[in-house]
């Protein structure tokens, strides 16, 4: 299986290898490297891309971390240890907070930013919070995450992996992500941005990314019909052509 060393902490991948720029791709809250699985499928012989698993997630080794600007400072390292230069960084909600924070942090890094399904702010409700911190999950199910579109069969594999996930894991991001607030300071990215949301996302609504297009200055909004916070599975392949057009484009 690939890993890679990041600060003597084992981390696990997966990548393609094509010609394209290189794509480093970050999951959200409770995600891993998996949530990327079709869009990797997708890309193969094509792109080069990685979609790492963050300590603490998936297979990755190392204790889960506790704010979004420690989980930039892994990202950074995590690329060092590729020797990735001038790449293109694709985030999902908590992924698109740490995206923001990287490129606020070392803009010269990137050649272009895609925000998925994230906001410049991403407040937790306390009940959430609490509810995770005694041990427990607050969902019994997956709708809040899915929309229309998506059959039952998909929310039911999410419902299992959800459930097998320690509490603990989401309360780690969960707090990370309540304590983001780059509102006043993304107006200060200016690198090629592609902000994509699905139009029935409820837990980061459509305002949240109209909200990043209109302070990006140099971006550009995509609104999928008929999905919900999960875009990147529910329509795997218009999520996956926005992204290439958006790549080809900087090429």
């Amino acid at each position: 299986m690939p890993y890679v060393t990041v600060k003597g902490i084992n981390i696990y991948f997966e990548s393609t290898i094509g010609n394209s720029l290189p794509i480093v791709l970050v999951h959200g809250a409770g995600g891993s490297s998996q949530l990327w699985s079709e869009q990797l499928s997708i890309f193969e012989s094509q792109y080069n891309s990685w979609a790492m698993d963050l300590p603490g997630h998936g297979k990755s080794e190392g204790s889960l971390l506790s704010s979004i600007k420690d989980m930039t400072e892994f990202i950074y390292d995590f690329i060092g240890a590729l020797s990735l230069e001038k790449f293109v960084l694709v985030g999902h909600s908590m992924g698109g907070a740490i995206a923001q924070e990287f490129v606020l942090q070392y803009s010269e890094k990137l050649r272009g930013l895609i925000l998925i399904a994230t906001g410049a702010r991403l407040k937790v409700s306390l009940e959430i919070l609490s509810t995770l911190a005694a041990g427990q999950m607050p969902f019994k199910d997956v709708n809040h995450l899915y929309g229309s579109c998506t059959p039952d069969n998909k929310r039911e594999e999410a419902r299992r992996e959800m459930n097998e996930l320690s509490p603990a894991v989401y309360s780690a991001d969960f707090e990370a992500c309540n304590n983001f607030d780059r509102v006043l300071s993304v107006e200060k990215i200016t690198v090629p941005s592609l902000i994509i949301v699905g139009d029935e996302d409820v837990m980061t609504p459509v305002k949240y990314s109209q909200f990043l297009s209109r302070n990006l200055l140099n971006s550009q909004l995509k609104i999928i019909k008929g999905a919900g916070h999960m875009c990147m599975v529910e329509k795997p392949n218009e999520l996956t052509e926005e992204i290439e057009n958006f790549i080809d484009e900087l090429r």
